[in-house]
């Protein structure tokens, strides 16, 4: 723990140094781990099992992923079958049955439920009779016997769902007008059948029947409830964490009394009750800023045990804390879990000591084919919180050693590389390029054995570091030196001299991210690229970033608030005009060079679909093959006709999905007509194909 929090002060202050300046700033943080949701197996002593959602493998550019472990949070796999979630998550339950039924819940930010019943192997979606799917609030499981459960919604927009393990759809008990923010049950619910909400404003209900019937209790501590804990047994006493303090109540929330001592007067955001409660009288509870308080006296006094999460000040104060858990075995685990946005912390004793548990560490981010494949074999990877941060293989994957030499590191902590691609077409040795997460540039002339690297200025207005999402080379570079650069805050940067001096664009917008720029394979003549952003926006210029015009804007269809757009170039672009985005609504076409759109309707990877990749096959121009991965579906290899319309479809990823694997990033050879290769990243492993994507095998791993 000592040595995480080590690492992360280095990590802020060394990349403040570039360029022999300090800037203070608030968003640093390294690493970036933040938890949106966490669920226990209720039988955590024996299996070690839990579930977390967290940012993609890409940062933050990338949808999020379901994570499982099954040996308290040491290793993590990725749970992506049938996770075609456009929206970040919001909470995840495991069934208090898991040990039979493997049941699984997640909730998200615009999807609404998905189920899996597997163990989170394959995923559904499990929202008949929710009206928004926008579930910002929460879901709770009640125990009602060895097989049967009832579920517990608060969408957060006021109303009450339930829906037993037997029933087919959820039934709405409350309406928008109760302003139901959280709801909590008994742990004794098979016994008291007991349930409680809190609204927006702090007014409390009570339900003594399965919430069939409600007892209004108003708002007796006059402050905004934040939490709920039940505490097992005949439910008479209940906990509140709230905007004054903890609150306790032993009438069933008639009257409370505030429990607070020892613990700072600012707002209590989470409240967990031991499962042993009436023998031990223990629970935990955080405040707006400190992490974690624990009470072995009911509450009357509490007592600070650091968990080691920091208050980062990237999200809201109340969210930094996000969910404070009890294992269901404490008597015999001790284990306790809090989800935060600097984390996954564990304490295994009580609460006395804590470890974080990382879930993205050694996260590959970039791969890279040698244009000379063929014959040498090279590909290079860039990783994220990982020892070296970029790698390189000379044996098609293998085998890998750290390329890291060149990069400025001087305190030894976790490099982040982003993003590595090879000039084409270039005379003499291949010449790699690689992006660190903040503000550098790499060149390689040895396929990555070492780098020359090169700093990225800030630009104004942001007084802020600059943080590289992708880049794109021109495919003349031999000649123009051209790169765009797309950040997250300060929209594309420009360079025409081969890195050493940048320009910002102004008629780009900074913000939101760009997530894909792709140019022209005719640059050297047409001038031409596009990039895409968060918002959905297309973006296209024609005189080498000096101007760039927002196109597709009406034609172009995201489905919610964000997309992380991918755009794909034909390598026929001069003649077919023929470009390709993948959006969360679909694949749009373009056989015009981006003047109008339409979309492509095959089911697969039309309207509703995840598009995460789409790559054109080196040899377009023969075999007419594009390569898609569709979020939660897996890779297809799509055929189309001359004119860049479907004729065909495979989908080469069903034997990965079965193994829990899809691509964060894949790469096709250049010589894939001769050799027929495809290599892949899903987390920290990599699978090659080199049968056009019909097989695929585990090759060497650069993290491992």
């Amino acid at each position: 723990m000592k040595n995480n929090k080590k690492w992360r002060i280095i990590a802020m202050i060394t990349s403040f140094l570039t360029l022999g300046f300090i800037v203070i700033t608030t968003y640093a943080h390294s690493p970036h781990d933040q938890v949106r949701g966490l669920g226990i197996s209720p039988n955590f002593a024996n299996d070690k099992t839990l579930f977390v959602a967290v940012e993609g493998e890409r940062t933050s550019f990338h949808y999020e992923n379901i994570l499982r472990s099954t040996d308290g949070g040491a290793t993590w796999i990725k749970l992506p079958r049938g996770m075609d979630n456009r929206s970040n998550f919001s909470a995840i339950r495991v069934s208090p049955n898991y040990n039979n039924d493997k049941t699984v819940f997640a909730t998200t930010l615009g999807d609404g439920v998905y189920r899996s019943v597997n163990r989170g192997n394959s995923w559904q979606l499990f929202n008949t009779g929710i009206a928004n799917k926008y579930l910002k609030g929460n879901l709770e499981i009640a125990k009602v016997g060895s097989t049967d459960y009832v579920l517990f919604l608060a969408p957060g927009h006021g109303e009450l769902y339930r829906r037993s393990s037997s029933e087919t759809s959820w039934t709405k008990l409350l309406g928008t007008t109760a302003g139901v923010s959280i709801v909590a049950v008994s742990p004794s619910f098979a016994q008291n059948t007991t349930v409680m909400t809190a609204s927006t404003s702090g007014n409390l209900q009570i339900s003594i029947d399965g919430a069939n019937n409600w007892v209004d209790r108003g708002n007796p501590t006059e402050a905004i409830t934040y939490g709920i804990a039940i505490a097992p047994g005949p439910a008479r006493e209940i906990f509140l964490a709230t905007s004054s303090g903890v609150f306790y109540s032993n009438d069933l929330g008639i009257t409370f009394t505030n429990r607070s001592t020892n613990i700072p007067d600012e707002t209590i955001n989470n409240i967990a009750v031991s499962p042993n409660y009436n023998t031990d009288g223990t629970l935990f509870c955080t405040t707006q800023t400190k992490a974690v308080y624990k009470s072995t006296d009911r509450g009357n006094s509490w007592v600070l045990n650091d968990s080691g999460a920091v208050i980062t000040g990237q999200t809201d104060a109340l969210n930094e804390f996000s969910e404070l858990q009890i294992s269901q075995t404490f008597s015999a685990d001790q284990a306790i879990f809090l989800s935060a946005f600097d984390g996954l912390f564990i304490s295994t004793n009580g609460g006395i000591n804590w470890t974080e548990k990382q879930t993205r560490k050694n996260l590959i981010t970039g791969l890279a084919f040698s244009p000379n494949f063929m014959n040498d074999q090279r590909i290079i990877a860039t990783a994220y919180n990982s020892e070296g941060g970029f790698y390189t293989s000379s044996d098609k994957g293998a085998t890998w050693s750290i390329g890291s030499a060149g990069w400025p590191n001087p305190f030894g902590a976790p490099l982040d590389g982003i993003d590595v691609d090879f000039v084409q077409n270039r005379v003499g040795p291949p010449l790699a390029v690689a992006t660190k997460i903040g503000r550098q540039i790499g060149f390689s002339s040895n396929s990555g054995e070492s780098w020359d690297v090169f700093p990225i200025p800030q630009f104004p207005p942001l007084n802020h570091l600059v943080y590289i999402n992708v880049f794109a080379l021109s495919p003349a570079f031999d000649r123009d030196q051209e790169i765009y650069i797309g950040t997250r805050l300060h929209g594309i940067l420009h360079t025409n001299d081969g890195g050493i001096n940048w320009h910002n664009i102004p008629d780009f917008p900074l913000s939101p991210h760009v997530t894909s720029i792709a140019v022209s394979r005719n640059y050297a003549n047409d001038k031409t690229a596009f990039a895409a952003n968060r918002s959905g926006d297309v973006w296209r210029t024609k005189n080498s970033g000096k101007n760039w015009s927002q196109i597709g804007s009406d034609s172009i269809v995201i489905n919610g608030q964000q997309s992380f757009m991918w755009i794909a170039i034909s390598p026929e672009f001069i003649t077919d005009r023929l470009i390709f985005v993948g959006t969360n609504n679909g694949i749009y076409r373009s056989g015009n060079g981006g003047d109008s759109w339409k979309p492509l309707l095959h089911s697969n990877v039309g309207p509703s679909t995840v598009i995460e990749q789409i790559e054109f096959s080196p040899a377009f121009a023969e075999d007419r093959i594009i390569f898609v991965t569709v979020r939660g579906k897996g890779l297809y290899r799509v055929s189309l006709n001359n004119a860049g319309w479907i004729t065909a479809m495979q989908n080469m990823g069903t034997s990965l999905l079965g193994k829990n694997v899809q691509f964060i990033e894949f790469r096709i050879s250049p010589n894939f007509k001769q050799d027929n290769t495809l290599i892949g990243a899903s987390r920290n492993e990599l699978y090659i194909s080199t049968d056009r994507g019909l097989t695929w095998s585990l090759t060497g791993s650069p993290v491992q």
